[in-house]
């Protein structure tokens, strides 16, 4: 995942590179998008139409803020508490380790729903991971009561 970010980083400097060297100036992102708008003022589906005269721009440019969206969860998302403490106990738990068997490693995206402070909250979770025997969709549901440990419930 990082390095897909870091190749399409690149591609976007060679190609803005590039752009300046034919056309002397870099691409004017903000006249072009208020002469979109000026354009769908007067007929609502020029949008449509200038995106499917520019598909390939238009679907790069959905591809490259969708790889930013994703690589911004993971970050955030990825080194919470709550989904530390549940990739934890996946793979120190003997039961879940016979079942599943090594954990190799885990999905990128991944659903939380937490309330936290220091002495109480909950949270609901579910990840994916690809172990030895398959690949396996885990929910979890943590409580933390009075700065105990977090109570593990797993389906």
């Amino acid at each position: 995942m990082i390095l897909s970010v870091f190749l399409t980083g690149i591609g976007i400097y060679f190609w803005l590179k590039s752009y300046k060297e034919k056309r002397g100036y870099y691409p004017k992102f903000f006249k072009i998008y208020k002469d979109l708008c000026n354009k769908m003022k007067n007929n609502p589906f020029n949008g449509f139409f200038i995106m499917t005269r520019h598909l390939l721009k238009f679907y790069t440019m959905t591809l490259v803020f969708s790889m930013i969206l994703v690589f911004v969860g993971f970050i955030t998302i990825g080194q919470s508490e709550p989904v530390k403490k549940v990739q934890n106990y996946c793979e120190n738990n003997s039961e879940v380790n016979r079942i599943t068997g090594k954990i190799n490693h885990y999905g990128v995206l991944r659903s939380v729903s937490s309330q936290w402070n220091s002495k109480i909250g909950s949270s609901e979770l579910s990840l994916v991971f690809v172990s030895e025997n398959g690949v396996f969709n885990v929910y979890s549901k943590l409580e933390k009561d009075n700065s105990e440990l977090p109570i593990f419930e797993f389906h």
